[in-house]
């Protein structure tokens, strides 16, 4: 049986070779593993810690994508992992256990 579906053939005499596995490449294209997608997230949100002086930071993506970053400095846009339909992260519960932890 020369075709073995998703796995790699393995030939029962070494002189007609040895398998190689799948490329990174081999592998998406057969379904084995989910190619990422991203998007870019642009600033949204900033707010900074009263005891700490590190940031918050929202982020707002295509297809409501958020993402919530804590920084020093936060970046007006960078690549992120796309995550359509999510909601907004509340920004104050953050703050306020993040300020709650250096007490």
């Amino acid at each position: 049986m020369a075709f073995a579906g998703a796995s790699t053939y393995m030939p029962k005499d070494p002189k007609y070779g040895k398998s190689t596995p799948y490329t990174q490449q081999q592998k998406e294209r057969l379904g084995l593993i989910e190619e990422k997608k991203y998007t870019t997230c642009r600033l949204m949100k900033r707010v900074k810690s009263r005891h700490t002086g590190r940031q918050a930071c929202i982020y707002r993506g295509g297809n409501k994508t958020f993402t919530l970053m804590y920084e020093d400095t936060c970046p007006p846009q960078y690549k992120c992992i796309y995550n359509p339909g999510g909601t907004e992260p509340n920004i104050d519960d953050i703050i306020d256990s993040l300020n709650s932890i250096k007490k």
